[in-house]
């Protein structure tokens, strides 16, 4: 039996010139191409007015019509399907339902608290203009001082995607006291970046200007940087093969391929963003990250299940949970994991006894390679000769387990 879909094509094109496709094409075409046809109707009646118009070519217009709807119609159930998936992944990855607090932001206090971390959320992302309507309609007020501080950030950024280093680099001579005490490489990846552009558009070894600007800009900077200076120097021999060995470096083929493929690597470039942001941060002295958004991505999307998950536990064994809802001690340690660029210092936890490594309880590593901390190997070790791992099936000898510094 032939679909809906097929029998519109078919009524809206009787000779069977459109082919038709195993997927649905998007809306906006499919509304683009009936509003050209249904002008292209309109221009043949106003062409011939008079003329009477058969049943026949309202049907094809009609058919044309249903057709679109088909179309779209198709377009919104798969749709529809991939929202359904994307609910059921959610719901895979967090098998652990959220509790039901009670509401918290209906007092004044706590609700006046909200729409500030919002609107200084909008301002720390450099959505300016969505936080000056939120300011408007909420009646929250933004403080000058606060804007103007991210407009320069989201100016110098917005330069930086536009391959512009310069505002990036005024900036760094205005700060340049407080990123020598900092020991940071803002100034070299700048000017690695734009050094390695002219490099791949130079003329070659003899280009003057290539040369002009790493004696200028890279040179001074070889005290701090001794290893990477010299490279970049080098790399002067190799400006043609810059902008192929990325193609050429697999085969090993091109006898004058570059040996330095990590120069054409787009992230020598869009590093300077996160790099510039950071130490813009720094000197302001607030967190690279909007808080709002840690509190998010970490609080709500990883630590709340966890806990949630141990207050379900506790509740179905009727453990030590008490009135004022707080972690019970065996939560007390509940290791959260965190994306890379929030581990901002080494801390170990043992996996047996639940509790932070310190100097005199370090971590120690057995043989096996699992590390546990010293307390907790002394409890594992049976009669003094060998200890048990936790994690493997493995025996050490704990005397030959080696401390970690951290």
């Amino acid at each position: 039996m032939e679909s809906e879909l097929q029998k519109y094509e078919q009524l809206a094109n009787p000779d069977g010139s459109t082919e038709l496709k195993s997927k649905a094409p998007s809306i906006s075409s499919t509304l683009a191409e009936l509003k050209q046809q249904l002008e292209q109707s309109r221009q043949q009646f106003l062409l011939q007015p008079d003329a009477p118009v058969s049943q026949q070519t309202f049907q094809k217009i009609t058919g044309k019509i249903e057709a679109a709807k088909a179309k779209i119609d198709e377009r919104l159930k798969e749709t529809h399907a991939s929202g359904t998936k994307i609910a059921k992944l959610v719901d895979k990855k967090n098998p652990t339902a959220l509790p039901d607090y009670p509401p918290m932001f209906y007092s004044p206090e706590p609700a006046t608290a909200l729409r500030r971390t919002v609107a200084q959320h909008f301002v720390r992302t450099g959505a300016l203009k969505a936080a000056r309507v939120f300011a408007k309609e909420s009646g929250e007020e933004i403080s000058p001082s606060e804007t103007a501080k991210f407009e320069e950030l989201q100016t110098v950024i917005e330069a930086l995607r536009n391959q512009n280093i310069d505002p990036a680099l005024a900036w760094v001579d205005a700060n340049r006291s407080f990123l020598d005490g900092r020991q940071s490489s803002l100034e070299y990846l700048l000017h690695r970046s734009k050094y390695l552009r002219l490099l791949a558009n130079s003329l070659g070894p003899t280009d003057h200007r290539v040369i002009a600007y790493a004696h200028k800009h890279l040179l001074p900077l070889q005290s701090r940087h001794p290893r990477e200076i010299p490279r970049l120097l080098t790399a002067i021999l190799y400006g043609e093969a810059l902008t192929s060995s990325s193609s050429t470096s697999g085969s090993g083929s091109d006898e004058h391929a570059s040996p330095y493929p990590d120069y054409t690597s787009p992230l020598v470039h869009t590093c300077l963003e996160n790099a510039f942001a950071r130490e813009y941060c720094a000197r302001r002295q607030m967190s690279k990250d909007a808080p709002l958004k840690v509190v998010g991505n970490i609080g709500g999307g990883v630590a709340l299940p966890r806990i949630e998950k141990g207050r379900k536990i506790m509740k179905d064994r009727k453990g030590d949970w008490s009135n004022t809802e707080e972690i019970p001690v065996r939560f007390s340690a509940v290791e959260i994991p965190l994306p890379p660029e929030n581990y901002y210092h080494s801390i170990f936890t043992c996996p047996v006894s639940k509790e932070q490594a310190t100097e005199s309880n370090p971590p120690m590593m057995l043989q096996c390679g699992h590390v546990v901390a010293r307390e907790s190997l002394q409890k594992l070790t049976k009669a003094h000769t060998r200890v048990k791992c936790p994690y493997c099936p493995k025996e050490s000898n704990p005397r030959e387990a080696i401390q970690l510094h951290l």
